[in-house]
């Protein structure tokens, strides 16, 4: 039942986030710290979310990871790789999963009420729709950066180099609108919701990555908010577009 200890669940959770922690870290993914931050996130998400949710969580944990690594000497030459040679840290767990982390707890913790709302499914929808975002977001910054022409501000259209603040470029974009979809495929074949679920979790990662191009092109919200808050506040407006466009739909 939802809210209750499953102590078996538990351990299971503890023991297989424990392996994915070391694993990464042997495979170079992550850094001390984001062991630790890795394994707290997926601990929650496997627990409160089930087998579906921590399903999402590797989906986006592998192809992100693949996506940073990816011509990674050309990005460094450029100067917008993602430091320490691409390892994530405690930081980028938590801005990248945080909010999704919530949503699952929200799922596992839902009353009878929500429970009318389709089975929770707009809080699966939520917990799909950040991640979505937050992959959308990395791919199409990382295949941007590497592939893109003609990177323009989304608030004015202007050309500037690659890796400034609030840029797209076309070729970005599709790579990353691809990815969120296809993460919103595997949710609903992992029945974390409906088929119009893949829609929905698609357009919230449109919505929220688009928000955080925005805030990044206007600079001042760029300087005020670092870049690991404002990822966190990208995959909670992906998710809450995902789970609000649902919930609607659902009523």
């Amino acid at each position: 039942m939802a809210g209750h200890l499953n102590l078996k669940l538990l351990i299971t959770a503890v023991a297989v986030n424990i392996a994915l922690a070391v694993t990464s870290l042997a495979a170079g993914a992550v850094s001390l710290s984001g062991v630790v931050g890795g394994f707290t996130v997926g601990l929650v998400i496997l627990y409160c979310g089930g087998w579906g949710a921590f399903g999402i969580l590797v989906m986006f944990f592998v192809t992100g990871s693949a996506a940073t690594k990816l011509g990674y000497t050309s990005k460094a030459a450029l100067g917008v790789a993602q430091e320490e040679k691409g390892r994530r840290g405690a930081r980028h767990a938590f801005a990248n999963c945080g909010a999704a982390a919530i949503a699952a707890v929200i799922f596992w913790g839902g009353t009878s009420e929500v429970a009318l709302w389709g089975e929770a499914s707009w809080a699966l929808a939520a917990f799909t729709g950040a991640f979505a975002t937050a992959l959308f977001d990395t791919v199409s910054s990382e295949i941007g950066q590497l592939y893109g022409r003609h990177p323009f501000l989304i608030t004015t259209l202007k050309a500037v180099p690659v890796g400034t603040d609030g840029a797209v470029s076309l070729e970005g974009t599709a790579a990353g609108l691809a990815a969120a979809a296809v993460m919103a495929a595997v949710g609903a074949l992992f029945g974390l919701y409906g088929a119009w679920g893949i829609l929905f979790v698609t357009l919230g990662a449109f919505i929220g990555t688009t928000f955080e191009s925005i805030m990044g092109a206007f600079g001042s919200a760029g300087r005020r908010i670092n870049n690991e808050l404002l990822n966190f506040i990208n995959t909670v407006v992906g998710g809450a577009a995902a789970a609000l466009l649902l919930y609607i739909f659902q009523k």
